[in-house]
């Protein structure tokens, strides 16, 4: 039994001898992997087939009620003027109203009240006819307040840009890995952000009171510009 006894603790020394070396040895550190992080741009320039527009009426007064009365007035005029214009219900929007009182000493007490009017133009060509209707047949409208070209389908447009993209890192890559005596193994992250830009956006037109029948408004639409902005970080091997 006192030869049993000793057997079992000679094995459970030497099973704790064991489990300590196992756990002391340190593990194999992972050598770190080189990488390099560059960015690349692509840009491609798209006609536009749409327009996004806002439309302000504002009024002043010192009565507040009277005031409203009369902008809701030039407002529905203005909404009917421009849905003459060839404009469905569905694509006009109110986009801000306000009523603020004037606290400086020149107006203090009166009144303003504006109401911005959303619209969006899904044929380009009625750009000119719909501005006409809306700030030139005294409908009530005071000016424009933001102009800006769309493309209705920029998906063709935007993988273009970030293929684009896409390589130009690549070639940034391949070039600073060749001249340092590496070569690109492999992408091991990507990030990407892109915009949308047309001309006229956040422009400020004064409306001029004119009668029906003068020189139409002339609109030549730009380019929209969708540009591709990604951050690639490859790994780099000998």
């Amino acid at each position: 039994m006192k030869n049993l006894v000793k057997s079992i603790l000679v094995i459970g020394v030497g099973i704790a001898l064991l489990s300590s070396c196992v756990l002391g040895r340190p593990a194999k550190e992972e050598a770190p992997v080189r990488s390099i992080t560059v960015s690349g741009s692509g840009s491609v320039s798209v006609k536009p087939d749409m327009v996004s527009m806002k439309f302000i009426v504002k009024n002043t007064g010192w009565n507040c009620p009277q005031t409203a009365e009369r902008n809701a007035i030039n407002t529905s005029n203005t909404i009917a003027a421009i849905k003459e214009a060839g404009i469905p219900e569905s694509d006009i929007s109110t986009y801000d109203y306000s009523i603020t009182q004037d606290n400086s000493h020149t107006y203090a007490g009166e009144y303003t009240v504006r109401n911005t009017i959303a619209v969006l133009i899904r044929n380009i060509d009625l750009t000119g006819k719909v501005i006409d209707a809306a700030v030139k047949n005294n409908t009530g409208a005071n000016g424009i307040t933001s102009f800006e070209y769309l493309v209705s389908d920029k998906a063709t447009a935007l993988r273009e840009a970030r293929t684009l993209a896409i390589k130009n890192a690549q070639d940034a890559a391949s070039l600073l890995a060749g001249a340092s005596g590496c070569k690109v193994n492999g992408v091991l992250e990507i990030r990407e952000d892109y915009t949308s830009a047309g001309r006229g956006n956040d422009m400020m037109f004064k409306a001029v009171s004119m009668e029906v029948g003068g020189t139409p408004t002339p609109i030549v639409e730009g380019n929209v510009t969708i540009t591709s902005n990604v951050t690639v970080k490859y790994e780099l091997s000998n």
